[in-house]
């Protein structure tokens, strides 16, 4: 049997290493993607050896949970054969976890989160209002794009986010 490929991949914790913080969920496809781009680069192949080093980046509690997962456990002769693939493997990691699905990247909740925490901040710089914006302009394009709120709702909730004070002071 061949010899895994783990000494042509990047140590966990190195600089350029794939990572994935779970406290940021939306992240999780970024991270297979990077493993994606690790892989073929290292020439691993195998499945098993996909997601061996798939848990190898992520924290004791995530690897843990994704090595618990069905998709991940290897042939067994003492049980029957269950073909999963990584593909099938990674497709089970991620479902349980908000946001990483094209369909439900961003909510109405997000953009809520973007606009309150402004208004409470008072925005007072140009730093400020760009940060706001840029923010804003992330979510509620995306949540415009897939027919979630028209433009007019989007122009209203913007400029909730202003707060009164600064919103007094454009109007003037």
């Amino acid at each position: 049997m061949a010899q895994p490929h783990y000494n042509s991949m990047l140590a966990r914790g190195h600089g350029t290493a794939p990572s994935f913080n779970p406290s940021e969920p939306r992240e999780l496809p970024r991270y297979f993607t990077e493993l994606k781009f690790l892989f073929a680069s290292c020439g691993v192949t195998k499945n098993a050896e996909k997601k061996a080093l798939g848990i190898c980046y992520v924290d004791y509690n995530t690897s843990e949970q994704w090595l618990s997962i069905l998709e991940y456990q290897p042939y067994d002769d003492s049980q029957p054969a269950l073909p999963y693939s990584y593909d099938n493997w990674k497709c089970a990691v991620i479902s349980p976890y908000p946001g990483t699905d094209a369909a439900t990247k961003y909510s109405m909740a997000d953009l809520d989160q973007i606009m309150g925490k402004a208004a409470r901040t008072d925005i007072k710089t140009i730093g400020q209002f760009a940060d706001y914006y840029r923010k804003f302009y992330q979510v509620s394009k995306w949540l415009t794009d897939s027919g979630q709120i028209g433009s007019l709702e989007r122009d209203h909730f913007f400029r909730n986010g202003l707060g009164p004070s600064l919103w007094s002071n454009i109007q003037h």
